[in-house]
């Protein structure tokens, strides 16, 4: 977690566990904060634990979580705060078909990433409308949507596909395998 409150990005390892990667970022008070608060939303409705300043460790995957206002989350777990997170559903260094799904709350692949690479049944009570999806898992394999009482709303086509504009808003559920 976080410590709320501290003055400048420069904060000593002391007062917040996350202290190097904040000062990595070059992050102010306020996008300090605005990110603490998406992240503590995340692990709520998850139930994930925070490995990095943006990074939640989920089960079968991860959640990088994006600055408010940012089109994609930053590799804070890496050490570098000012470049992009890995995405493994869409970096161009990442191999086609490497075995990921990737949700985003947002259109175009932006925002927060979901990202699963374990075969399983997910919740997806964090999404609420609108976004996007990436299904780069092995050659051909489907990822599925379930709604609310468990009933199948939508199977992707085989990997690799994707939708830059899905609607979230009735799935519940996720299988990406």
């Amino acid at each position: 977690m976080l410590a709320v409150g501290m003055g400048s990005t420069q904060a000593s390892a002391e007062s917040a566990p996350f202290a190097a990667q904040i000062a990595s970022g070059h992050l102010t008070k306020a996008q300090t904060a605005a990110l603490k608060a998406e992240v503590d939303h995340y692990l709520k409705v998850t139930g994930g634990r925070q490995a990095a300043l943006n990074k939640i460790d989920i089960p079968g995957g991860e959640v990088l979580v994006a600055i408010p206002g940012e089109a994609h989350p930053r590799d804070f777990a890496g050490g570098n705060g000012m470049a992009a997170a890995v995405d493994h559903c869409l970096d161009p260094d990442q191999a086609i078909n490497n075995g990921w799904f990737c949700a985003y709350p947002e259109d175009v692949f932006q925002g927060t990433a979901v990202q699963w690479y374990a075969c399983g049944t997910y919740p997806m009570n964090f999404v609420t409308h609108n976004g996007s999806w990436s299904n780069n898992q092995t050659r051909g394999r489907q990822a599925r949507m379930y709604g609310k009482s468990g009933n199948l709303l939508y199977t992707t086509p085989g990997a690799y596909s994707s939708d830059a504009h899905g609607n979230w808003w009735s799935v519940w559920k996720v299988k990406p395998c």
